[in-house]
């Protein structure tokens, strides 16, 4: 009798890692379609493909939000909102900036490597300056040290941008460059994940979608108040009369049907050839933004109904990223002579 011999199995090789992303944004409360289709849709899309790190920047906000309770609120409101538009605790990391206090020491031990002239050449604290005047204090002008050590303490190398906004990410890279020169390479010099984020305009057709132009469309609110908002939307400003030919390429409303509906190009034929009109176009970009975001509201209610379930996800989400934000204050402190 021979015994036949089984081939070995073959090796299994272990699951590679997935590249690790950081990406914050601000607790604006709750979000609005600009929000959404300018960076939480690539979010969401992003958690599937990567490491991802979605952190909520309170400490950022505190240079022009001042008021206590109101920065809980609307970091509540953030949470629930980017939860209820997709993001999975269990996909991606969610958690909020000061629950990790290493962020602010170690953008302090940064700042000590960072030249105030690449701070105050920043366009961005130029922007701030303008927009508040009467209270430019020092965050303004280390905010970008604070943005270098949001990606740094966790040695993130990708950051999600639109195009638009890879000059922000630069300085972070300077940031993290000098302190690799002075102290030898401790942070990877952060890559950008370039996104195909819209410049969303607001219903004013004219600058960027902001709650602090007042020009925004609140995708979590009511229909009836998304409707209200759609069909105050400015459109062909020289299209007078309802068989007037129209502009679709400049029609802000035109092209919002782009991302609710293959449709879109049917739609701007319809504008261009005046079989349709502006009213006409409006109603049904505000249906279709209703009915799209319907499962979203619901589950942002539901959020907000039930508070303790919002912590439960931030709280876990900052355990979760402790053992590493610990280990590399670790490394930095050691190689500072600070232990």
């Amino acid at each position: 009798m021979t015994t036949e011999l089984l081939p070995s199995p073959a090796p299994v090789e272990a699951p590679q890692p997935r590249p690790r992303i950081f990406s914050g944004i601000q607790p604006s409360g709750i979000v609005h379609l600009g929000n959404d289709l300018g960076a939480i849709r690539n979010y969401v899309m992003l958690q599937w493909e990567y490491e991802a790190i979605y952190c909520i920047v309170d400490y950022h906000a505190l240079t022009s939000t001042h008021d206590p309770a109101v920065m809980r609120q609307r970091t509540r409101e953030m949470a629930a909102s980017l939860l209820a538009l997709g993001l999975d605790p269990e996909r991606c990391t969610l958690f909020v900036q000061s629950h990790r206090p290493e962020h602010a020491e170690l953008m302090w031990l940064l700042t000590t490597v960072t030249p105030v002239s690449w701070l105050e050449r920043t366009p961005t604290y130029k922007e701030k300056k303008q927009n508040q005047p009467d209270d430019i204090n020092h965050g303004l002008l280390t905010y970008p040290v604070l943005q270098a050590a949001d990606i740094a303490i966790y040695k993130a190398g990708l950051v999600p941008v639109g195009k638009d906004q890879a000059a922000h990410l630069e300085i972070s890279r300077e940031i993290v460059r000098a302190f690799n020169n002075r102290y030898g390479v401790t942070f990877p010099e952060a890559e950008a994940v370039y996104t195909e984020a819209p410049v969303v305009l607001g219903t004013d057709g004219v600058r960027k979608m902001s709650k602090s132009v007042g020009n925004t469309i609140e995708i979590l609110g009511s229909p009836d108040e998304i409707c209200k908002q759609v069909m105050s939307m400015v459109t062909d400003t020289k299209r007078i009369l309802r068989t007037d030919p129209g502009r679709p390429e400049v029609c802000n409303v035109c092209q919002m049907h782009r991302f609710f509906g293959d449709d879109w190009e049917e739609i701007q034929d319809g504008e261009r050839t005046a079989r349709t009109g502006c009213v006409d176009t409006k109603k049904l970009l505000a249906a279709r933004i209703i009915e799209h975001y319907a499962p979203a509201r619901e589950r942002y209610a539901e959020l907000m109904a039930h508070p303790a379930e919002i912590d439960g996800i931030l709280e876990a989400g900052a355990d979760r990223l402790k053992p590493l934000a610990q280990a590399t204050m670790d490394e930095v402190r050691t190689k500072m002579g600070l232990r």
